[in-house]
């Protein structure tokens, strides 16, 4: 069901700043769900942390998802809700738009070498892999963080990734047929971090993003002409770039402060921008509360819509729609010892398209 591809892009875009290191096992747990029965997710995970010397540091995870029920798309409903049933004209009265079932595993791997040179520059090396039955991704993934002064009050950081996937797509429902696919997926980015002052920094980041071959989803289907159900056809690649600004306070001894926009822009004709807030406040010397808000719009790319008929480019994916959103956070770090922690957090999530989720995080954190 491809859950997604393992993208160190997200995390790898640094912005200069190197985070405390320490030994520690991180024990964490994610249940997601969507509203009208559509996808529920449940993925416990495994971090280990251990520094090896004063000049390297070994971060291995390991991910299981668990993810069950409905993606919606075009079917026939004379054949049942099959994502398959296409290719034949149809009485336009019994094609309908709805969620089609699947059950889905996965699970993926990932370490990362921090290693610290002479100067104390950062050099991270990292590689990912995923599995599910029908999709395989790995990708690998570097960079290199540079301090601009001995007070580490300015850096630069460079970073890029290399991603292939494998896709398993069916050709023919009724034999189980199917092809193998592929895409690639490199990105890059740079970023500028300056501390302002003793209680605030600043930073910005661009990036850039090339992805190539099979971009489709093999469960999305189209309607032609009112009447005939196609699988979707995305265009074989995407050129992708944007920028990121983001700003951290102290506002007191117990309140920070973060917040980032983001601007993004794609040969799709797609452009999103993301607006991001949180705030954490200590409560006590064992309880941290957090909260925020991120908004989220994005236009439509140029090739969808509900309907089509000789288009050749065509996809009805609401995920390539025009939509906005908002997540709502909260969370909660209790320090039950000075070795062992807490932690909680919610998310609500609500899209103008209709889609509404929900999605906790609980885990212990030990220090060794």
């Amino acid at each position: 069901m491809q859950l997604g591809k393992i993208s160190l892009y997200a995390s790898l875009f640094l912005v200069g700043s190197s985070a405390f290191s320490e030994d520690y096992i991180n024990v964490q747990v994610l249940h997601y769900n969507e509203n009208d029965s559509r996808v529920s997710v449940l993925a416990p995970s495994v971090e280990i942390n251990k520094e090896l010397g004063t000049d390297y540091t070994l971060n291995v995870n390991v991910v299981a998802d668990s993810v069950s029920g409905a993606s919606p798309t075009y079917y026939d409903t004379t054949s049942g809700a099959s994502a398959y049933s296409r290719g034949t004209q149809n009485d336009p009265t019994k094609i309908k738009k709805g969620n089609v079932s699947f059950e889905e595993q996965r699970t993926a791997v990932g370490a990362n070498l921090t290693t610290r040179l002479s100067n104390r520059d950062e050099v991270q090396t990292r590689i990912n892999m995923s599995a599910e039955h029908d999709f395989y991704s790995a990708e690998v993934s570097g960079s290199y963080l540079h301090y601009l002064d001995g007070s580490k009050n300015q850096s630069i950081t460079l970073g890029g990734s290399y991603q292939n996937n494998q896709i398993l797509v069916k050709t023919d429902a009724s034999s189980g047929a199917s092809e193998k696919m592929s895409n690639n997926v490199i990105n890059l980015q740079a970023g500028f971090s300056q501390v302002l002052n003793s209680t605030s920094v600043a930073n910005i980041g661009v990036f850039y993003s090339k992805e190539s071959g099979y971009l489709s989803s093999p469960y999305h289907n189209i309607v032609r002409n009112g009447n005939t159900i196609e699988a979707e056809l995305k265009p074989d690649a995407k050129t992708g770039y944007g920028v990121k600004l983001g700003y951290q306070k102290a506002l007191s001894d117990t309140i920070s402060s973060q917040f980032s926009y983001k601007y993004y822009s794609d040969d799709w004709d797609i452009k999103s921008h993301t607006l991001d807030s949180l705030f954490y406040y200590e409560l006590n010397s064992k309880t941290t509360l957090g909260g925020g808000i991120r908004y989220y719009t994005q236009s439509k790319a140029n090739f969808y819509a509900e309907d089509f008929t000789t288009q050749k480019f065509a996809s009805s994916d609401e995920r390539v729609s025009s939509f906005n959103a908002l997540t709502y956070k909260a969370s909660v770090d209790y320090k039950i010892s000075d070795k062992l922690s807490y932690n909680f957090g919610a998310n609500l999530y609500d899209q103008s398209t209709g889609l509404q989720a929900t999605y906790f995080t609980t885990g212990i954190r030990y220090k060794f």
